[in-house]
């Protein structure tokens, strides 16, 4: 039976075996259309980027990994063309279809390898996350999924969108899973401990909505968990439009440093929605630009000074609702965006980790909560994740 081409990539490989035994062993996973496979073409979500680059000479070390500890590949998966959005939609191959959301927009750029893991056909992905490409598909796709600190996971050999941000991330169906690969692919245990307390900005607050706040407060009375709020973000000086602009800003003029030979000639293949960001992105300075990276250095001090001071972690919406519509109007669909990058630039201009948690039966859709910490503390968010996801289970069973 062929392979659904709106999720996997007809350029393959469509399997790889493992390549020895270990912890994943008798797993399967699948890889998002950026990560580099000897001699195969990567795609980046785009047809004729895939006709104009030869076939990568090594593999992403973060897949030698993976098969070396037994896990087997089964299947490159699509993205968002040159991983520049954040819906899932792709005009070449098609949007794949939300299996828990059906009529709804999967989230992107790391689509397929959400879709796949939502699906059961792996057990679980890699992706990457720029501006929420990780955290917004599991979101939407009901899955846990990690961005891990910048710089974290090796990203040799792997498509660069916005070397600021770019990170590689990790998306599953169960916290224990997702820990056994980040553990393989940073390859060493990644120790941590239940945090005491919960932090929820004011400049979050609104958006996180009655039904998961009232969630999120019942996890927390069930594990002891204390949950505070604060203005760190106002009192900082900004707020969540001005932090997507500072993130798109740097985003875009890296985009257009790393890539701009490229469209400059081949920009006409592009999706309309993306052309008209790298067009926007093309109006930036050198001087916009040295700004931004300042006020990036100078925003991630506050942050990372604020978490030294906490006991505990920051919680936030990961995503402004469920899933919109497929059929959800052009503008109102990029308006939306706009608000999603909001919540999604703490971590990428901090750098810090990110790890979603699914919430079960909202009436809204598949979204969920985010734990943020301090760099390299995956370990504290899984551990503390573990601790509320099993009050998650126990309101579950209690209904």
């Amino acid at each position: 039976m062929s392979k659904d081409a709106r999720v996997y990539c007809a350029q393959g490989p469509d399997t790889i075996a493992p390549t020895s035994l270990g912890t994943l062993s008798n797993t399967k996973f699948v890889f998002k259309d950026l990560f580099d496979v000897s001699g195969y073409s990567t795609g980046a979500g785009n047809p004729t980027w895939l006709t104009t680059h030869q076939p990568a000479e090594k593999t992403s070390p973060l897949i030698v990994a993976l098969l070396g500890e037994g896990a087997t590949c089964v299947g490159r998966v699509q993205t968002d063309e040159l991983a520049y959005s954040l819906n899932g939609q792709n005009i070449h191959y098609g949007t794949p279809e939300n299996p828990k959301a059906p009529g709804c927009i999967p989230g992107g750029s790391s689509s397929g390898s959400a879709v796949a893991v939502a699906t059961g056909d792996a057990d679980f992905s890699i992706g990457t996350d720029t501006g929420g490409s990780v955290r917004v598909p599991a979101s939407y796709c009901g899955l846990f999924g990690l961005r891990p600190t910048l710089g974290k996971l090796d990203l040799s050999h792997c498509f660069e969108l916005a070397g600021s941000f770019d990170t590689a991330g990790i998306f599953a169906r169960s916290l224990t899973m997702l820990n056994q690969v980040l553990e393989t692919l940073a390859s060493k245990p990644q120790p941590g401990a239940i945090q005491s307390t919960l932090y929820l900005d004011n400049a979050f607050a609104p958006l996180i909505g009655e039904a998961r706040l009232t969630r999120l407060k019942a996890w927390c009375e069930r594990v002891d968990v204390e949950l505070i709020t604060g203005d760190v973000i106002a009192q900082a000086g900004w707020d969540l439009t001005a932090l997507s602009e500072l993130f798109r800003t740097i985003q875009g003029f890296e985009i257009i440093q790393q890539h701009g030979e490229w469209l400059a000639h081949y920009g006409d293949s592009l999706d309309p929605a993306i052309a008209q960001r790298v067009a926007w992105s093309r109006t930036l300075t050198a001087e916009q630009y040295q700004q931004a990276k300042a006020d990036q250095h100078a925003f991630k001090q506050q942050i990372d000074a604020m978490l030294e001071q906490l006991d505990g972690v920051w919680v936030l919406p990961t995503t402004p609702s469920g899933p919109p519509s497929l059929t959800m109007e052009a503008q109102a669909l990029a308006t939306y965006r706009s608000h999603l990058m909001g919540m999604t630039s703490v971590a990428g201009l901090t750098g810090l980790p990110q790890l979603h948690l699914p919430m079960n039966q909202l009436e809204e859709g598949p979204c969920g909560v985010s734990l943020l910490g301090g760099a390299h503390c995956e370990g504290d968010l899984i551990a503390t994740a573990m601790a509320l996801y099993q009050a998650e289970k126990a309101l579950g069973d209690s209904q």
